[in-house]
């Protein structure tokens, strides 16, 4: 991000502090329970993450022509490539034989073959090989390739429909975020570790909630996050579905006895983006951090896809360590032990006989009244 644009975060959180406060929305918000539990809603948000273009990988996962890369994303097995002429093409993850995934994981290939039968398909999704052809001699084989999904990249990330002809815009989908994301160079990062993916035992929305606020971090988070970041202070932006949110790291503080001139805001905040419907992205200088918190088949179970990125290869045993660590605690210690813990922990009640009818979200929390308000919007079929 550029040095103008950081040391205007930086001011704005020092103000915060200074304050007390944090930024508002206008009212209480009161979210009916069904929200969470109704098996109706849920249908009508799985079909959403079908019918919506969204973020789905970062272009350093497809790093050069031949390389492929499969991503389920709620009912759609995805398959992303780049082809020898280095464009990004998507198609549906299915043999048009009897519909088998023709590739799992990520790596390079000049062909696609299917596991079942040996049917073969080129980067450009044509069907290029049939084993004992004279089984299918009826048949046109240039009606039988993969089924071709819209997909486009910029800024260094990938974006997608799972709905075969949708057009879409990039910049339309980031809402006025473009130029900023621009600014980190995602191109030049590269993925770090394998994308694996923690089961949510409970509602993905609880789950996608603990990505939306800080109010938590002073309890939930008092022996992990909360002795190195200011909680309950908090800059929020929204930018069309999407929002950027600001933390502190306690060590801004440093900043107010330093000429601005010899500051490195970066160090001193934690900058996250939520991308609509719910793609996380927590930036740092050196690496980010990506869960797509996804619903399950039923209003008690969904999963968060997380995979790091890191801007450099660690050029010594020490970083490598460092990041090491630093990938482990944010990821198993403070998602998996703290958050997804807590969502686990609604479960009793929210099935209870006598639950209240709906939850509140405070002023405080702005960021999850916004996608709640879009979860809202798509469940009565508004477009998206």
């Amino acid at each position: 991000m550029n040095r103008e644009r950081l040391v205007g975060l930086a001011k704005r959180m020092l103000d915060l502090i200074d304050r007390g406060a944090t930024d508002l929305a206008r009212s209480t918000y009161e979210e009916p329970l069904e929200a969470y539990t109704s098996p109706e809603i849920l249908a009508s948000e799985r079909q959403l993450f079908t019918r919506t273009p969204m973020f789905l990988a970062m272009s350093c996962e497809l790093p050069g022509p031949n390389a492929y890369l499969a991503r389920d994303i709620v009912d759609n097995p995805l398959l992303l490539v780049r082809g020898a002429d280095g464009t990004v093409r998507m198609f549906l993850n299915f043999c048009r034989h009897r519909g088998t995934k023709v590739a799992d994981g990520w790596g390079n290939t000049r062909r696609l073959m299917c596991p079942f039968h040996g049917w073969t398909y080129n980067l450009e999704g044509q069907l290029m090989g049939v084993p004992e052809p004279e089984g299918f001699d009826d048949m046109g084989r240039e009606d039988r390739g993969l089924v071709e999904l819209p997909v486009a990249e910029k800024y260094g990330m990938i974006f997608g429909c799972a709905t075969p002809d949708v057009t879409f815009d990039v910049d339309d989908i980031l809402g006025g975020l473009g130029p900023e994301l621009a600014e980190w160079e995602f191109g030049a990062f590269s993925r770090y570790g394998e994308p694996h993916v923690h089961p949510v035992k409970g509602s993905w929305k609880f789950a996608w909630d603990t990505f939306c606020e800080n109010y938590h971090f002073a309890v939930l988070h008092s022996k992990t996050v909360a002795d190195m970041m200011y909680t309950k202070r908090q800059a929020f932006d929204v930018y069309g579905r999407n929002v950027r949110m600001v933390s502190a790291m306690r060590s801004i503080d440093e900043l107010r006895s330093a000429p601005e001139s010899l500051w490195e805001p970066e160090r001193h905040l934690s900058i996250q983006y939520r991308l609509f419907p719910s793609i996380n992205f927590s930036v740092y200088p050196e690496k980010n951090e990506v869960f797509w918190v996804l619903p399950g088949q039923n209003p008690w179970e969904g999963q968060a896809l997380h995979t790091t990125f890191i801007a450099r290869e660690p050029e010594t045993d020490e970083e490598l360590k460092a990041l090491e660590e630093a990938v482990y605690f944010g990821c198993e210690i403070v998602i998996n032990g703290e958050d997804l813990w807590v969502t686990e922990r609604t479960l009793p009640g929210f099935r209870a006989a006598a639950a209240p009818k709906s939850v509140i979200f405070g002023r405080n929390e702005p960021a999850v009244q916004h996608f709640h308000r879009l979860f809202h919007e798509a469940a009565e079929g508004s477009p998206i």
